[in-house]
């Protein structure tokens, strides 16, 4: 052990440099966080879309039209051409131990969607209630959350042709790596804390992915593409069927991020949602039992920007056969999603159809969360939710 942590030390040299954002206090009531950047290096397959440009509000309603009429094109016929994108970018993270972990440590990454960064999984507001980040670290995983390329406090390259999924699918290969090789946690040891309970750490006994809508469909295809790499996924906001984003772009009611309410300081093609949309697309089941005006205070709070090349690039990790994946995985659908199943998630698929998908899974599993929306974490039964995936994980040795 000694000699392996020598090794990774050593590999810390040939390293970019990681750092933390200034943390006074951690408030988590559960364990111990630190923020962390970390740069990761990545090269892969690209393209350049035939896309509109977004520079103002007229044309982030324009663009949002055509992303949603039907005779848009969202495959290799939009391509006007091939390319590589290659570099190195930083990417905003939070590791979190508990304080009272597991007789093995099993490592949760968790994948965000569009239109929030990690704070998604981390609520501030009742956190006791609605952080998944506080839940998990209660039921005694570690967890490690980060803000997407192009989210939040990571880097906001290029929205065109840049910030597309397979780069994004890409980072979190990286992110994992990094986790079960021991250097995330060599990298995180090594940023300045009062906290001891970052020293002395190697790699986690086990690494489990969790997503939620965009986020998930990130993980789907990352169990489906590597998996060798994961040893449990929970998909929750996602799965793949005939109404999946049938709403279309228009109903996320979005302006130009660069002049929003409020403005972010975002380039060309990154468009984010006005109030109407993060309601219509987040929020669900009876407005009176569901979510309380305060919660969607606070969701609207959250929302970040989204680069469009996401929209054009996604057909890229759709749908993915995982044949490799021989681990358990969980689908937690929320009853009254408007996105994934138009608003009515009940009956919408059953496990005989996602095991076409992980036909050599250990175990799927299928859940509704009922009278909750997108955003499951914002929802007044978000903890019985959080529950439901932990007791599936369990009940699996993770």
């Amino acid at each position: 052990m000694a000699a392996s942590r020598l090794l990774i030390a050593g590999a810390l040299l040939l390293l970019p440099p990681v750092s933390a954002s200034p943390m006074p206090t951690d408030n988590h009531i559960y364990g111990d966080c630190k923020e962390l950047n970390i740069p990761v290096a990545a090269t892969v397959d690209s393209a350049v879309y035939s896309l509109p440009r977004v520079d103002n509000d007229l044309e982030a309603g324009a663009w949002a039209i055509y992303d949603a009429t039907r005779t848009s094109p969202h495959n290799d016929s939009n391509v006007i051409k091939h390319t590589v994108t290659s570099g190195t970018w930083n990417i905003h993270a939070q590791l979190c131990f508990p304080k009272h972990g597991k007789t093995q440590d099993v490592l949760q990454i968790a994948t965000h969607g569009v239109h929030y960064d990690s704070r998604y999984w981390d609520s501030k507001y009742k956190p006791e209630n609605h952080s998944y980040v506080e839940a998990a670290l209660r039921a005694g995983y570690s967890i490690l959350t980060y803000d997407r390329l192009g989210v939040g406090q990571s880097d906001h390259p290029d929205a065109y042709n840049v910030v597309q999924a397979p780069l994004e699918l890409e980072i979190l290969r990286q992110l994992t790596l990094m986790a079960r090789n021991g250097s995330l946690y060599t990298l995180a040891e090594h940023v300045p804390t009062p906290s001891k309970t970052f020293q002395n750490r190697t790699k986690p006994d086990k690494v489990v992915h969790i997503g939620h809508s965009f986020g998930s469909v990130l993980t789907s295809a990352f169990i489906a593409t590597y998996g060798d790499l994961t040893d449990g996924a929970i998909i929750t906001g996602y799965v793949y069927g005939q109404y999946l984003g049938s709403t279309g772009s228009v109903t996320f009611a979005v302006e130009y991020a660069a002049t929003g309410h409020p403005p972010f300081n975002r380039p060309s093609g990154y468009v984010v949602a006005q109030k109407v949309g993060i309601q219509a697309i987040f929020f669900g089941g009876d407005p009176k039992t569901a979510y309380t005006p305060a919660l969607l205070d606070y969701g609207v709070s959250l929302k970040q920007p989204v680069p469009i090349g996401e929209f054009a690039s996604a057909f890229n990790i759709l749908n993915r056969p995982g044949d490799s994946f021989r681990s358990p995985v969980q689908f937690l659908l929320p009853e009254f999603d408007f996105y994934i199943c138009r608003g009515d998630c009940k009956d919408y698929v059953d496990v005989d159809y996602l095991r076409a998908f992980y036909p050599n899974a250990t175990d799927i599993d299928l859940k509704l969360q009922p009278n909750t929306g997108h955003a499951l974490p914002l929802h007044n039964n978000a903890t019985a939710g959080f529950q439901l995936s932990f007791d599936f994980l369990g009940k699996h040795g993770l």
